[in-house]
Protein backbone atom coordinates (compact mmCIF):
# COMPACT_ATOMS: atom_id res chain seq x y z
CA UNK A 1 0.00 0.00 0.00
CA UNK A 2 1.41 3.55 -0.86
CA UNK A 3 2.31 5.76 1.16
CA UNK A 4 0.23 8.90 1.56
CA UNK A 5 3.19 11.03 3.44
CA UNK A 6 7.15 10.84 3.82
CA UNK A 7 8.83 13.68 5.31
CA UNK A 8 12.25 13.80 6.08
CA UNK A 9 15.69 16.18 7.25
CA UNK A 10 17.97 15.16 3.46
CA UNK A 11 21.52 16.65 3.40
CA UNK A 12 22.12 18.39 0.08
CA UNK A 13 24.49 15.76 -1.16
CA UNK A 14 21.71 12.83 -0.41
CA UNK A 15 19.25 15.26 -2.57
CA UNK A 16 21.59 15.84 -5.45
CA UNK A 17 23.61 12.42 -5.78
CA UNK A 18 20.76 10.72 -7.07
CA UNK A 19 18.02 10.06 -4.68
CA UNK A 20 15.81 12.39 -6.39
CA UNK A 21 15.40 13.20 -10.23
CA UNK A 22 13.54 16.44 -9.99
CA UNK A 23 10.76 17.53 -12.48
CA UNK A 24 9.53 21.27 -12.43
CA UNK A 25 5.67 20.65 -13.96
CA UNK A 26 4.38 22.91 -16.83
CA UNK A 27 1.72 24.34 -14.13
CA UNK A 28 4.17 25.44 -12.15
CA UNK A 29 4.95 29.34 -12.58
CA UNK A 30 8.19 30.63 -14.11
CA UNK A 31 11.58 30.90 -11.85
CA UNK A 32 10.95 34.13 -10.27
CA UNK A 33 13.34 34.78 -7.43
CA UNK A 34 15.23 38.30 -8.29
CA UNK A 35 19.09 39.00 -7.20
CA UNK A 36 17.70 40.03 -4.00
CA UNK A 37 16.59 36.62 -2.84
CA UNK A 38 19.59 34.73 -4.82
CA UNK A 39 21.88 37.16 -2.91
CA UNK A 40 20.54 36.44 0.17
CA UNK A 41 20.92 32.85 -0.08
CA UNK A 42 24.43 33.08 -0.96
CA UNK A 43 24.88 35.56 2.29
CA UNK A 44 23.26 33.59 4.52
CA UNK A 45 25.55 30.31 3.96
CA UNK A 46 28.55 32.46 3.68
CA UNK A 47 27.50 34.21 7.30
CA UNK A 48 26.17 31.21 8.89
CA UNK A 49 29.62 28.89 7.68
CA UNK A 50 31.77 31.56 9.14
CA UNK A 51 29.64 31.26 12.56
CA UNK A 52 29.96 27.42 12.84
CA UNK A 53 33.55 27.39 11.84
CA UNK A 54 34.44 29.58 14.35
CA UNK A 55 32.02 28.04 17.00
CA UNK A 56 33.58 24.69 16.23
CA UNK A 57 30.12 22.83 16.38
CA UNK A 58 28.27 20.44 13.46
CA UNK A 59 25.27 22.16 13.37
CA UNK A 60 23.24 21.79 10.09
CA UNK A 61 22.21 25.02 8.27
CA UNK A 62 18.32 24.03 7.52
CA UNK A 63 17.81 25.77 3.88
CA UNK A 64 13.67 24.97 4.48
CA UNK A 65 11.26 22.56 2.54
CA UNK A 66 10.23 20.79 -0.78
CA UNK A 67 6.71 19.88 -1.22
CA UNK A 68 6.74 16.51 -4.21
CA UNK A 69 4.79 14.05 -5.79
CA UNK A 70 6.51 11.03 -5.20
CA UNK A 71 6.44 7.70 -5.03
CA UNK A 72 8.61 4.53 -3.17
CA UNK A 73 10.16 3.00 -6.26
CA UNK A 74 11.95 5.33 -8.38
CA UNK A 75 13.75 9.16 -7.76
CA UNK A 76 11.46 11.32 -10.67
CA UNK A 77 9.85 13.70 -8.49
CA UNK A 78 7.18 16.35 -9.86
CA UNK A 79 7.77 19.71 -7.53
CA UNK A 80 4.62 20.96 -5.75
CA UNK A 81 6.98 23.40 -3.90
CA UNK A 82 10.78 24.39 -3.82
CA UNK A 83 10.94 25.17 -7.82
CA UNK A 84 12.73 28.68 -6.59
CA UNK A 85 14.73 27.15 -4.15
CA UNK A 86 15.70 24.32 -6.12
CA UNK A 87 16.84 25.94 -9.21
CA UNK A 88 18.54 28.71 -7.36
CA UNK A 89 21.29 25.97 -5.37
CA UNK A 90 21.48 24.86 -9.12
CA UNK A 91 22.58 27.81 -10.26
CA UNK A 92 25.15 28.19 -7.46
CA UNK A 93 26.26 24.29 -7.56
CA UNK A 94 27.06 25.26 -11.67
CA UNK A 95 29.13 28.77 -10.43
CA UNK A 96 30.94 26.78 -8.00
CA UNK A 97 32.59 24.43 -10.74
CA UNK A 98 33.04 27.52 -12.99
CA UNK A 99 35.41 28.99 -10.57
CA UNK A 100 37.14 25.40 -8.49
CA UNK A 101 38.19 23.53 -11.71
CA UNK A 102 40.03 21.57 -9.13
CA UNK A 103 36.40 20.00 -7.75
CA UNK A 104 34.71 20.39 -11.31
CA UNK A 105 33.97 16.44 -11.35
CA UNK A 106 32.11 16.19 -8.12
CA UNK A 107 30.33 19.13 -8.40
CA UNK A 108 29.21 17.99 -12.15
CA UNK A 109 27.55 14.96 -10.02
CA UNK A 110 25.09 17.70 -8.03
CA UNK A 111 23.92 18.59 -11.57
CA UNK A 112 23.80 15.44 -13.59
CA UNK A 113 24.66 11.55 -13.54
CA UNK A 114 26.76 11.29 -16.64
CA UNK A 115 26.10 8.76 -19.22
CA UNK A 116 28.47 6.20 -20.68
CA UNK A 117 28.45 7.60 -24.39
CA UNK A 118 29.99 4.48 -25.72
CA UNK A 119 27.07 2.42 -24.17
CA UNK A 120 24.63 5.18 -25.73
CA UNK A 121 23.66 6.51 -22.30
CA UNK A 122 22.27 10.21 -21.44
CA UNK A 123 23.26 12.49 -19.13
CA UNK A 124 20.76 12.08 -16.24
CA UNK A 125 19.82 15.36 -14.96
CA UNK A 126 19.29 16.25 -11.23
CA UNK A 127 17.11 19.31 -11.91
CA UNK A 128 14.77 19.42 -15.21
CA UNK A 129 13.21 22.88 -15.28
CA UNK A 130 9.93 23.35 -17.14
CA UNK A 131 9.43 22.32 -20.31
CA UNK A 132 9.65 25.56 -22.20
CA UNK A 133 12.54 26.35 -20.22
CA UNK A 134 14.07 23.12 -19.64
CA UNK A 135 16.67 23.23 -22.99
CA UNK A 136 17.74 26.54 -21.89
CA UNK A 137 18.34 25.39 -18.18
CA UNK A 138 20.31 22.48 -19.53
CA UNK A 139 22.79 24.30 -22.16
CA UNK A 140 23.00 27.36 -20.37
CA UNK A 141 23.43 26.44 -16.34
CA UNK A 142 23.77 22.87 -15.93
CA UNK A 143 26.28 21.88 -18.86
CA UNK A 144 29.71 22.31 -18.63
CA UNK A 145 30.80 26.08 -19.68
CA UNK A 146 27.55 27.17 -19.64
CA UNK A 147 27.19 29.65 -17.61
CA UNK A 148 29.86 31.70 -19.03
CA UNK A 149 28.21 31.61 -22.16
CA UNK A 150 24.83 33.01 -20.01
CA UNK A 151 26.87 35.58 -18.35
CA UNK A 152 28.34 37.07 -21.67
CA UNK A 153 25.42 36.71 -23.69
CA UNK A 154 23.58 40.10 -25.11
CA UNK A 155 20.38 38.28 -26.41
CA UNK A 156 17.11 39.86 -25.28
CA UNK A 157 15.54 37.82 -22.45
CA UNK A 158 12.62 37.61 -20.80
CA UNK A 159 10.97 35.79 -17.51
CA UNK A 160 12.53 32.49 -16.08
CA UNK A 161 16.03 33.25 -18.63
CA UNK A 162 16.43 36.79 -17.33
CA UNK A 163 16.40 35.73 -13.81
CA UNK A 164 18.59 32.72 -14.18
CA UNK A 165 21.26 35.48 -16.32
CA UNK A 166 20.84 38.06 -13.31
CA UNK A 167 20.95 35.55 -10.46
CA UNK A 168 24.28 33.36 -12.22
CA UNK A 169 25.90 36.54 -12.90
CA UNK A 170 25.36 38.16 -9.06
CA UNK A 171 26.21 34.65 -8.02
CA UNK A 172 29.35 34.29 -10.39
CA UNK A 173 30.81 37.84 -8.97
CA UNK A 174 30.14 36.74 -5.45
CA UNK A 175 31.69 33.79 -5.61
CA UNK A 176 34.83 35.10 -8.03
CA UNK A 177 35.24 37.73 -4.55
CA UNK A 178 36.25 34.60 -2.24
CA UNK A 179 39.48 33.18 -1.45
CA UNK A 180 40.16 30.10 -2.30
CA UNK A 181 39.92 28.25 1.30
CA UNK A 182 36.83 30.18 1.63
CA UNK A 183 35.18 28.57 -1.69
CA UNK A 184 36.16 24.79 -0.87
CA UNK A 185 34.92 25.64 2.55
CA UNK A 186 31.72 26.66 1.20
CA UNK A 187 31.60 23.32 -1.13
CA UNK A 188 32.21 21.42 1.98
CA UNK A 189 29.64 23.33 3.69
CA UNK A 190 26.86 23.46 1.23
CA UNK A 191 27.22 19.68 -0.01
CA UNK A 192 27.86 18.25 4.31
CA UNK A 193 25.97 20.43 6.49
CA UNK A 194 22.98 22.20 4.65
CA UNK A 195 19.62 20.25 5.23
CA UNK A 196 16.13 20.16 3.35
CA UNK A 197 13.31 19.08 4.86
CA UNK A 198 11.66 16.98 1.58
CA UNK A 199 7.79 15.72 1.98
CA UNK A 200 6.75 13.67 -0.85
CA UNK A 201 2.92 12.27 -1.39
CA UNK A 202 1.51 10.30 -3.62
CA UNK A 203 -1.12 12.41 -5.35
CA UNK A 204 -0.84 16.36 -6.42
CA UNK A 205 -4.30 17.43 -4.46
CA UNK A 206 -2.82 16.12 -1.03
CA UNK A 207 0.54 17.87 -2.00
CA UNK A 208 -1.20 21.25 -2.69
CA UNK A 209 -2.65 20.77 0.77
CA UNK A 210 0.54 20.57 2.51
CA UNK A 211 2.34 23.30 0.37
CA UNK A 212 -1.00 25.28 1.16
CA UNK A 213 -0.47 24.85 5.35
CA UNK A 214 3.94 25.66 5.11
CA UNK A 215 3.49 28.34 3.02
CA UNK A 216 0.78 31.01 3.25
CA UNK A 217 2.32 33.30 0.87
CA UNK A 218 0.63 31.49 -2.04
CA UNK A 219 2.79 32.79 -4.76
CA UNK A 220 3.69 29.71 -6.48
CA UNK A 221 0.86 27.29 -6.84
CA UNK A 222 -2.95 27.80 -6.88
CA UNK A 223 -5.77 25.60 -7.50
CA UNK A 224 -6.15 26.84 -10.95
CA UNK A 225 -3.02 25.19 -11.56
CA UNK A 226 -4.10 21.58 -10.27
CA UNK A 227 -6.78 22.24 -12.25
CA UNK A 228 -4.58 22.64 -15.39
CA UNK A 229 -2.61 19.81 -14.18
CA UNK A 230 -5.65 17.28 -14.15
CA UNK A 231 -7.18 18.67 -17.40
CA UNK A 232 -3.61 18.76 -19.29
CA UNK A 233 -2.47 15.50 -17.49
CA UNK A 234 -6.09 13.96 -18.61
CA UNK A 235 -5.00 15.19 -22.59
CA UNK A 236 -1.51 13.72 -22.48
CA UNK A 237 -3.49 10.33 -21.90
CA UNK A 238 -6.00 10.37 -24.04
CA UNK A 239 -4.54 12.76 -26.72
CA UNK A 240 -0.80 11.83 -26.73
CA UNK A 241 2.45 14.51 -25.72
CA UNK A 242 2.27 16.71 -28.56
CA UNK A 243 -1.95 17.57 -27.70
CA UNK A 244 -0.88 18.41 -24.08
CA UNK A 245 1.90 20.87 -25.24
CA UNK A 246 -0.62 22.76 -27.25
CA UNK A 247 -2.96 22.77 -25.24
CA UNK A 248 -1.07 23.78 -22.48
CA UNK A 249 0.03 26.74 -24.51
CA UNK A 250 -2.98 27.42 -24.70
CA UNK A 251 -4.00 27.61 -21.46
CA UNK A 252 -0.99 29.50 -20.22
CA UNK A 253 -2.04 32.22 -23.42
CA UNK A 254 -5.33 32.82 -21.55
CA UNK A 255 -4.10 33.03 -18.29
CA UNK A 256 -1.45 35.45 -19.61
CA UNK A 257 -4.59 37.47 -21.14
CA UNK A 258 -6.76 37.84 -18.09
CA UNK A 259 -4.22 37.77 -15.58
CA UNK A 260 -3.76 35.34 -13.08
CA UNK A 261 -6.02 36.87 -10.67
CA UNK A 262 -8.84 37.33 -12.80
CA UNK A 263 -8.17 34.15 -13.93
CA UNK A 264 -8.68 32.00 -10.61
CA UNK A 265 -11.77 34.40 -10.33
CA UNK A 266 -12.78 32.78 -13.38
CA UNK A 267 -12.81 29.15 -12.42
CA UNK A 268 -14.59 30.22 -9.38
CA UNK A 269 -17.48 31.21 -11.82
CA UNK A 270 -17.67 28.39 -13.99
CA UNK A 271 -18.06 26.02 -11.02
CA UNK A 272 -20.88 28.08 -9.69
CA UNK A 273 -22.60 27.82 -13.60
CA UNK A 274 -22.19 23.85 -13.15
CA UNK A 275 -22.51 23.47 -9.56
CA UNK A 276 -25.33 25.74 -9.07
CA UNK A 277 -24.76 26.03 -5.36
CA UNK A 278 -22.42 28.00 -2.26
CA UNK A 279 -19.11 26.09 -2.24
CA UNK A 280 -18.43 23.53 0.07
CA UNK A 281 -15.35 21.97 -0.20
CA UNK A 282 -12.17 23.20 -1.89
CA UNK A 283 -12.39 24.54 -6.17
CA UNK A 284 -10.29 21.92 -6.95
CA UNK A 285 -12.61 18.85 -5.71
CA UNK A 286 -15.75 20.61 -6.56
CA UNK A 287 -14.40 21.55 -9.74
CA UNK A 288 -13.44 18.26 -10.61
CA UNK A 289 -16.75 17.06 -9.66
CA UNK A 290 -19.14 19.28 -10.93
CA UNK A 291 -17.48 20.48 -14.19
CA UNK A 292 -13.89 18.14 -15.00
CA UNK A 293 -15.75 14.88 -14.66
CA UNK A 294 -18.60 15.68 -16.61
CA UNK A 295 -16.77 16.93 -19.59
CA UNK A 296 -13.99 15.54 -22.64
CA UNK A 297 -10.81 17.66 -21.32
CA UNK A 298 -10.42 19.39 -24.78
CA UNK A 299 -14.28 20.19 -24.98
CA UNK A 300 -13.50 21.83 -21.00
CA UNK A 301 -10.45 23.85 -22.92
CA UNK A 302 -12.38 24.98 -26.16
CA UNK A 303 -16.02 25.17 -25.01
CA UNK A 304 -16.15 26.48 -21.52
CA UNK A 305 -12.72 27.66 -20.20
CA UNK A 306 -12.00 29.49 -24.04
CA UNK A 307 -15.20 31.14 -24.35
CA UNK A 308 -16.00 32.09 -20.73
CA UNK A 309 -12.10 33.88 -20.75
CA UNK A 310 -13.25 35.79 -23.27
CA UNK A 311 -16.93 36.96 -22.16
CA UNK A 312 -14.87 37.36 -18.73
CA UNK A 313 -12.59 39.76 -19.80
CA UNK A 314 -15.05 42.23 -21.49
CA UNK A 315 -17.40 41.87 -18.50
CA UNK A 316 -15.14 42.77 -15.65
CA UNK A 317 -13.80 45.77 -17.81
CA UNK A 318 -17.17 46.90 -19.39
CA UNK A 319 -15.67 47.06 -23.01
CA UNK A 320 -17.75 45.08 -25.05
CA UNK A 321 -17.38 45.33 -28.25
CA UNK A 322 -20.47 45.19 -31.04
CA UNK A 323 -22.03 47.59 -33.92
CA UNK A 324 -25.13 48.37 -31.90
CA UNK A 325 -26.22 48.29 -27.96
CA UNK A 326 -22.36 48.12 -27.18
CA UNK A 327 -22.17 51.79 -25.17
CA UNK A 328 -25.46 50.84 -23.31
CA UNK A 329 -24.28 47.23 -22.71
CA UNK A 330 -21.12 48.48 -20.97
CA UNK A 331 -23.12 51.38 -19.08
CA UNK A 332 -25.07 48.29 -17.21
CA UNK A 333 -21.55 46.44 -16.73
CA UNK A 334 -19.65 48.98 -15.25
CA UNK A 335 -22.69 49.47 -12.75
CA UNK A 336 -22.20 46.09 -12.17
CA UNK A 337 -18.71 45.76 -11.46
CA UNK A 338 -19.59 48.59 -8.54
CA UNK A 339 -21.10 45.93 -6.40
CA UNK A 340 -19.51 44.38 -4.17
CA UNK A 341 -20.27 40.99 -4.66
CA UNK A 342 -19.61 38.86 -7.91
CA UNK A 343 -22.46 36.26 -7.79
CA UNK A 344 -24.19 37.85 -10.68
CA UNK A 345 -21.00 36.85 -13.03
CA UNK A 346 -22.21 33.36 -13.28
CA UNK A 347 -25.47 33.91 -15.09
CA UNK A 348 -23.83 36.81 -16.96
CA UNK A 349 -21.40 34.40 -18.74
CA UNK A 350 -23.76 32.01 -19.22
CA UNK A 351 -26.08 34.65 -21.03
CA UNK A 352 -23.65 36.65 -23.02
CA UNK A 353 -21.93 32.91 -24.13
CA UNK A 354 -25.81 32.40 -25.63
CA UNK A 355 -26.76 35.24 -26.95
CA UNK A 356 -23.89 37.12 -28.27
CA UNK A 357 -24.53 38.40 -31.58
CA UNK A 358 -28.06 39.45 -30.35
CA UNK A 359 -27.06 42.57 -28.50
CA UNK A 360 -31.02 43.76 -28.62
CA UNK A 361 -31.21 40.98 -25.94
CA UNK A 362 -28.06 41.63 -23.71
CA UNK A 363 -28.62 45.23 -23.68
CA UNK A 364 -32.40 44.35 -22.15
CA UNK A 365 -30.63 41.77 -19.93
CA UNK A 366 -27.63 43.67 -18.38
CA UNK A 367 -30.48 46.40 -17.89
CA UNK A 368 -32.58 43.86 -15.76
CA UNK A 369 -29.29 41.89 -14.13
CA UNK A 370 -28.31 45.12 -12.90
CA UNK A 371 -32.12 45.97 -11.34
CA UNK A 372 -31.65 43.02 -9.69
CA UNK A 373 -28.15 43.06 -8.21
CA UNK A 374 -28.83 46.47 -6.49
CA UNK A 375 -32.09 45.46 -5.38
CA UNK A 376 -29.96 42.72 -3.56
CA UNK A 377 -27.61 44.79 -2.88
CA UNK A 378 -29.80 47.68 -1.76
CA UNK A 379 -31.83 45.05 0.36
CA UNK A 380 -29.14 43.22 1.96
CA UNK A 381 -29.40 39.62 0.82
CA UNK A 382 -27.21 37.06 2.32
CA UNK A 383 -24.92 34.95 0.34
CA UNK A 384 -26.94 32.26 0.48
CA UNK A 385 -30.13 34.20 -0.63
CA UNK A 386 -28.10 35.55 -3.91
CA UNK A 387 -26.18 31.86 -4.28
CA UNK A 388 -29.84 30.58 -5.03
CA UNK A 389 -31.69 33.80 -7.13
CA UNK A 390 -28.53 33.76 -8.92
CA UNK A 391 -28.47 29.86 -9.49
CA UNK A 392 -32.25 29.80 -10.21
CA UNK A 393 -31.44 32.33 -12.81
CA UNK A 394 -28.97 30.75 -14.80
CA UNK A 395 -30.81 27.48 -14.91
CA UNK A 396 -33.39 29.77 -16.17
CA UNK A 397 -31.12 30.87 -18.95
CA UNK A 398 -30.18 27.75 -19.86
CA UNK A 399 -33.78 26.63 -20.66
CA UNK A 400 -34.26 29.94 -22.93
CA UNK A 401 -35.23 28.87 -26.80
CA UNK A 402 -31.82 30.58 -28.45
CA UNK A 403 -34.70 31.33 -31.14
CA UNK A 404 -36.55 33.16 -29.59
CA UNK A 405 -36.02 37.11 -29.74
CA UNK A 406 -38.96 37.74 -26.60
CA UNK A 407 -37.45 35.48 -24.28
CA UNK A 408 -39.03 36.91 -20.31
CA UNK A 409 -36.86 36.20 -18.08
CA UNK A 410 -39.24 35.35 -14.66
CA UNK A 411 -35.97 35.64 -11.93
CA UNK A 412 -35.17 39.28 -13.16
CA UNK A 413 -38.71 40.46 -12.71
CA UNK A 414 -39.34 42.19 -9.22
CA UNK A 415 -43.06 41.38 -7.63
CA UNK A 416 -44.75 44.53 -6.13
CA UNK A 417 -43.68 43.27 -2.89
CA UNK A 418 -40.05 43.59 -4.10
CA UNK A 419 -40.21 46.81 -5.61
CA UNK A 420 -41.94 48.66 -2.36
CA UNK A 421 -39.03 47.42 -0.56
CA UNK A 422 -36.60 48.19 -2.91
CA UNK A 423 -38.03 52.00 -2.89
CA UNK A 424 -38.29 51.76 0.92
CA UNK A 425 -34.53 51.12 1.22
CA UNK A 426 -33.37 54.23 -1.18
CA UNK A 427 -35.81 56.23 1.05
CA UNK A 428 -34.21 55.31 4.39
CA UNK A 429 -30.66 56.07 6.10
CA UNK A 430 -28.85 54.58 3.28
CA UNK A 431 -25.22 56.00 5.13
CA UNK A 432 -25.52 54.18 8.08
CA UNK A 433 -27.79 51.05 7.19
CA UNK A 434 -26.03 50.88 3.95
CA UNK A 435 -22.31 51.33 4.17
CA UNK A 436 -21.44 48.60 1.26
CA UNK A 437 -24.00 50.42 -0.78
CA UNK A 438 -24.06 54.29 -0.34
CA UNK A 439 -21.17 55.07 -2.73
CA UNK A 440 -22.32 53.35 -5.06
CA UNK A 441 -26.00 54.62 -5.18
CA UNK A 442 -24.72 57.90 -4.94
CA UNK A 443 -22.58 57.54 -8.33
CA UNK A 444 -25.32 55.66 -9.99
CA UNK A 445 -27.87 58.45 -9.14
CA UNK A 446 -25.23 61.34 -10.33
CA UNK A 447 -24.83 59.42 -13.43
CA UNK A 448 -28.07 59.53 -14.19
CA UNK A 449 -29.14 63.38 -13.96
CA UNK A 450 -25.71 64.52 -15.47
CA UNK A 451 -25.80 65.13 -19.38
CA UNK A 452 -25.33 62.04 -21.89
CA UNK A 453 -21.37 61.42 -22.68
CA UNK A 454 -20.59 63.38 -19.66
CA UNK A 455 -18.02 61.32 -18.18
CA UNK A 456 -18.06 60.21 -14.33
CA UNK A 457 -15.44 60.61 -11.65
CA UNK A 458 -15.00 58.34 -9.05
CA UNK A 459 -15.51 60.13 -5.72
CA UNK A 460 -13.14 59.90 -3.05
CA UNK A 461 -15.93 60.21 -0.77
CA UNK A 462 -19.52 61.44 0.44
CA UNK A 463 -20.38 64.48 2.27
CA UNK A 464 -22.85 65.27 4.21
CA UNK A 465 -24.41 68.59 4.11
CA UNK A 466 -26.33 69.01 7.03
CA UNK A 467 -23.46 67.82 9.38
CA UNK A 468 -23.26 64.67 11.37
CA UNK A 469 -23.13 66.26 14.24
CA UNK A 470 -23.48 70.34 14.04
CA UNK A 471 -22.78 73.01 16.97
CA UNK A 472 -25.49 74.15 19.07
CA UNK A 473 -25.75 77.17 18.01
CA UNK A 474 -25.16 76.86 14.12
CA UNK A 475 -27.39 78.07 11.72
CA UNK A 476 -27.97 74.01 11.13
CA UNK A 477 -29.73 73.92 14.72
CA UNK A 478 -31.76 76.81 13.92
CA UNK A 479 -33.21 75.24 10.81
CA UNK A 480 -33.37 71.72 12.06
CA UNK A 481 -34.16 72.73 16.10
CA UNK A 482 -36.21 68.90 16.61
CA UNK A 483 -32.79 67.10 17.12
CA UNK A 484 -35.51 63.67 15.90
CA UNK A 485 -35.80 65.23 12.66
CA UNK A 486 -32.22 66.57 11.87
CA UNK A 487 -31.04 62.69 12.48
CA UNK A 488 -34.06 61.55 10.36
CA UNK A 489 -32.51 63.36 7.32
CA UNK A 490 -28.86 63.31 8.38
CA UNK A 491 -28.04 59.86 6.86
CA UNK A 492 -30.32 60.13 3.70
CA UNK A 493 -30.00 60.36 -0.21
CA UNK A 494 -30.85 64.25 -0.40
CA UNK A 495 -28.35 64.77 2.30
CA UNK A 496 -25.25 63.03 0.60
CA UNK A 497 -23.56 64.39 -2.19
CA UNK A 498 -20.15 62.78 -3.23
CA UNK A 499 -16.66 64.75 -2.84
CA UNK A 500 -13.62 64.62 -5.38
CA UNK A 501 -9.84 64.51 -4.43
CA UNK A 502 -9.61 67.93 -4.65
CA UNK A 503 -12.33 69.36 -1.98
CA UNK A 504 -11.84 69.54 1.24
CA UNK A 505 -14.17 67.14 3.36
CA UNK A 506 -12.84 68.77 6.86
CA UNK A 507 -15.16 71.36 6.06
CA UNK A 508 -18.01 69.04 7.25
CA UNK A 509 -19.30 71.29 10.09
CA UNK A 510 -19.05 74.72 8.86
CA UNK A 511 -22.36 76.81 8.63
CA UNK A 512 -23.98 76.36 4.91
CA UNK A 513 -22.86 79.54 3.31
CA UNK A 514 -19.12 78.76 4.25
CA UNK A 515 -19.56 74.83 3.59
CA UNK A 516 -20.34 75.82 -0.27
CA UNK A 517 -17.77 78.08 -0.35
CA UNK A 518 -15.15 75.17 0.30
CA UNK A 519 -16.62 73.34 -2.17
CA UNK A 520 -16.54 75.53 -4.96
CA UNK A 521 -13.61 77.96 -4.17
CA UNK A 522 -12.78 80.38 -7.41
CA UNK A 523 -13.26 80.41 -10.49
CA UNK A 524 -12.82 76.44 -12.41
CA UNK A 525 -12.37 74.62 -9.48
CA UNK A 526 -16.39 73.85 -8.76
CA UNK A 527 -17.17 69.99 -8.24
CA UNK A 528 -17.32 67.78 -11.04
CA UNK A 529 -20.48 66.59 -9.40
CA UNK A 530 -23.77 68.07 -10.40
CA UNK A 531 -25.16 66.23 -6.96
CA UNK A 532 -22.76 68.68 -5.10
CA UNK A 533 -23.31 71.47 -7.57
CA UNK A 534 -26.88 71.67 -6.87
CA UNK A 535 -26.27 72.53 -3.07
CA UNK A 536 -24.54 76.08 -4.12
CA UNK A 537 -27.72 77.32 -5.52
CA UNK A 538 -29.80 76.38 -2.78
CA UNK A 539 -30.04 79.94 -0.16
CA UNK A 540 -30.90 77.46 2.16
CA UNK A 541 -30.70 73.68 3.38
CA UNK A 542 -34.28 73.07 5.11
CA UNK A 543 -36.56 70.26 6.01
CA UNK A 544 -38.79 71.57 3.36
CA UNK A 545 -35.88 71.58 0.57
CA UNK A 546 -35.03 68.22 1.65
CA UNK A 547 -37.91 66.63 1.53
CA UNK A 548 -38.69 67.60 -1.71
CA UNK A 549 -35.09 66.84 -2.82
CA UNK A 550 -35.34 63.36 -1.59
CA UNK A 551 -38.44 62.91 -3.60
CA UNK A 552 -36.89 64.04 -6.71
CA UNK A 553 -33.87 62.06 -6.41
CA UNK A 554 -35.38 58.79 -5.38
CA UNK A 555 -38.00 59.20 -8.20
CA UNK A 556 -35.42 59.18 -10.50
CA UNK A 557 -33.94 55.99 -9.61
CA UNK A 558 -37.73 54.47 -9.51
CA UNK A 559 -37.83 55.54 -12.91
CA UNK A 560 -34.50 53.99 -14.17
CA UNK A 561 -34.84 50.87 -12.40
CA UNK A 562 -38.60 50.36 -13.30
CA UNK A 563 -40.09 50.40 -9.77
CA UNK A 564 -43.36 51.38 -10.25
CA UNK A 565 -45.64 49.42 -8.58
CA UNK A 566 -48.31 47.61 -11.11
CA UNK A 567 -52.23 47.25 -10.29
CA UNK A 568 -53.08 43.92 -9.32
CA UNK A 569 -55.40 43.43 -12.38
CA UNK A 570 -52.20 44.54 -14.90
CA UNK A 571 -50.14 42.19 -13.01
CA UNK A 572 -52.42 39.35 -13.40
CA UNK A 573 -52.89 39.91 -17.12
CA UNK A 574 -49.87 40.42 -17.81
CA UNK A 575 -48.58 36.90 -16.27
Amino acid sequence: MAKTLEAHDKLIREIFEGSYQFEIPDYQRPYAWTTEQAGELFDDLISTMKDINLSGTSTQYFLGSVVLIKNDREPKSSVVDGQQRLSTLTILFAVLREVMPHAADDITDFLYKKGKASLGENNEYRLIAREEDADFFRANIQESGGIMQLINSTNKLEDSRLRYRENTTLLFEKAKKLSSDDLNALWKFLANDCSLVVISTPDLEAAYRIFSVLNNRGLDLAPIDIIKAQVLGHIRTSKGESSSKIYAKEWSRIESSLGRDAFGELFGHIRSIYAKQKQRATLVKEFQEHVTKQMIPTDLVDDVIKPYAEIWEFIRSAEFEATENAEIINEHLSWLNRVDFKDWVPPALVYFKRFRHKTKLLAKFVALLERLTYFLLVTKAGINERIEVYANLTKEIESINFDSEESTIQVLDLTNKQKLEFVSKLDDDIYRRLPKARMALILRLESLIRAPGVQLQNALSLEHVLPQAPTLDSIWVQWFPNEEERDTWTHRLANLVPLDRSKNSSASNYDFAKKKDAYFKGKGTASPFVLTQEVRSEPEWTPELLANRQIRLVGILKAHWNLIVMPEKAVESAS
